[in-house]
């Protein structure tokens, strides 16, 4: 257990109302609070993220799944905000999955990951208001995609771990699009989110061995028996 949340126990007790804490985040919530067994299990997995920041910088983690529907996003998060309103960190949340955006985020295009992507000193002006930050994909990060491969992309995730503590990127399906492995590389670490019935191993193991010969840390995998649901994860080599 980590030094932070020996210091939160003593702050708030050893049974905190974490109902009381997530009410809390920003105005915008894009899935319902967990409830029951789920709050443990998030509480767990933020405080295992806790242990993989660097000193001198935010730790910039990437999130995605085999296929869609598997509840990467719903992980992620829920990773976001119990890292921002349980333990107090500053978090920056990146929609990055241009494959399937979160509609309740669309129109913010200023603030856009796509908008952003193109001038990464734009990074520097967001206006915080809300923690965590949630950053849309924003309507033209298909066009913008030839800057991933760029420094523009290196570039912009530096000027994140600047700010923030901890900046989570939601990304696309790896055995989807092939940007993933990307998007990934330049994070401090890739988790895969599993949605234990939906596929076979050797599908999985395929898609992580792309993700590793293109350079992508992979840290572990949540395990997510259910859809929006987390009765049980297993933490692999975090």
């Amino acid at each position: 257990m980590s030094k932070i949340f020996d210091a939160y126990r003593k702050k708030v007790g050893d049974t905190p109302d974490l109902a009381i804490e997530l009410g809390k985040a920003g105005s915008v919530s894009l899935y319902p609070v967990p409830e029951g067994s789920q709050r443990n299990d998030f509480n767990k997995l933020a405080n295992k993220l806790l242990g993989l920041r660097p000193e001198n910088r935010g730790a910039v983690l990437a999130f995605g799944s085999s296929a869609a529907g598997e509840g990467a996003s719903f992980v992620s998060y829920n990773a976001a905000v119990y890292l921002a309103t349980v333990y107090h960190q500053k978090v920056a949340w990146i929609d990055a999955n241009f494959l399937s955006p979160q509609k309740k985020l669309m129109g913010q295009e200023r603030k856009s990951f796509s908008n952003i992507l193109r001038d990464p000193s734009r990074v520097d002006d967001l206006v915080v208001t809300e923690n965590p930050l949630l950053i849309p994909v924003g309507s033209e990060l298909v066009t913008a995609r030839g800057l991933l491969a760029d420094q523009n992309y290196g570039e912009l995730l530096r000027a994140f771990s600047r700010r923030f503590d901890f900046v989570i990127i939601d990304l696309p399906p790896v055995l989807v699009s092939d940007d993933t492995a990307l998007l990934a590389a330049s994070a401090d670490g890739f988790l895969l989110v599993i949605e234990q019935k939906y596929l076979k191993r050797e599908v999985i193991d395929h898609g992580l061995k792309g993700m590793k010969d293109k350079g992508v840390r992979l840290l572990g995998s949540v395990i997510n028996r259910r859809t929006y649901e987390l009765p049980k994860m297993i933490y692999d080599r975090l």
